[in-house]
């Protein structure tokens, strides 16, 4: 048996954040009905498009979240780890977790924030991340950037090679600034229309989601946000690209040897048929990795970008081995 719980953390970092997004944010635990003392937190990042309710959505076609962490439970493959679900949703679709002047301070709020409050309540010393997608970028990010405070993390289909996983999106996004008059208008629009979800609006949320956190600029009148092309006349915009190529894991992965080295669990694995061809972008990170001796774990799998959720059994089972 598990016990589901939930607590608000009331944020510093995230005051006055100009987008306007809740400043008190609610986080999910689900822990063993008898936890023991220093059990790990394990740190779910939600994938862009989602928030904090999503993972417990129910599915006719197999087991939902909770199910899952139930059966590691009862298998005691989980090692009593506390399930940490946070709220990191923004206005812009989902999160990178990084310190944005146009977005807010993520990075503050969970590194300085979240995790000590987590920490002291549920008295534990340890920390992993997991997460998909643009949550699998962030628990990487977050764990090479602050190895001494998180000891290991999961990284599920992340955002690596932003060349390939970018840039095919690039002439929609421009294409539909172009008709709105802007970026601004477009984003004014999104909000108003009555399908945000339908796949031009959500690959296109993506490109100006990216842009507010790789490339902000307060003396921008596009919300505070540069883009790598010029929207009007379609230049590409070769100082924002190396911005944001700064945050790809692909380009920057060799920088942070020894962060990584540090760490006591890194998982990466990815599908060969990712609708947005994150498997290549994986790839590159991982020669790295063999490279410079780092001890991980890498795995492929023949599957796409969505419904891997089944993925979290390996790599929590793995990462609650290992810290």
């Amino acid at each position: 048996m598990v016990k589901v719980s939930s607590l608000k953390v009331e944020s510093s970092a995230l005051a006055e954040n100009p987008l306007k997004d809740p400043v008190a944010r609610e986080v999910t635990v689900i822990s063993p009905d008898s936890p023991t003392q220093s059990a790990p937190l394990f740190i779910y990042l939600p994938a862009f498009g989602t928030n904090s309710r999503t993972i417990f959505n129910t599915t006719p076609f197999g087991d939902d979240f909770l199910s899952r962490i139930k059966r590691m439970y009862d298998s005691n493959v989980l090692r009593g780890a506390h399930i940490v679900v946070p709220d990191l949703f923004t206005k812009l679709g989902g999160n990178l977790f990084l310190n944005s002047s146009a977005v807010g301070k993520y990075e503050d709020f969970i590194i300085s924030e979240l995790i000590p409050k987590l920490k002291q309540d549920l008295q534990s010393e340890t920390v992993g991340l997991f997460g998909k997608s643009s949550g699998g970028f962030g628990s990487y990010t977050l764990a090479v950037r602050n190895s001494g405070i998180i000891q290991g993390f999961s990284s599920h289909s992340m955002d690596a090679g932003f060349e390939y996983a970018y840039m095919p999106d690039f002439i929609l996004a421009m294409d539909q600034f172009h008709k709105s008059s802007g970026p601004s208008k477009w984003f004014q629009r999104f909000w108003e229309s009555r399908n945000k979800t339908n796949s031009i609006n959500l690959r296109v949320l993506n490109v100006f989601a990216s842009a507010a956190f790789f490339s902000p600029n307060e003396t921008s009148a596009e919300m505070g946000i540069d883009f790598p092309f010029d929207w009007d006349s379609g230049e590409f915009r070769k100082d924002i690209w190396e911005k944001w190529k700064s945050f790809d894991p692909a380009f920057h992965v060799k920088d942070y040897l020894r962060q990584l080295e540090a760490l006591n669990h890194v998982y990466l694995d990815c599908g060969t048929m990712d609708e947005f061809n994150l498997v290549w972008g994986n790839r590159w990170v991982n020669k790295t990795l063999v490279e410079g001796n780092i001890k991980h774990y890498y795995e492929e799998y023949e599957d796409g970008h969505f419904g891997v959720q089944y993925r979290f059994e390996k790599s929590l089972a793995l990462m609650a081995a290992s810290i």
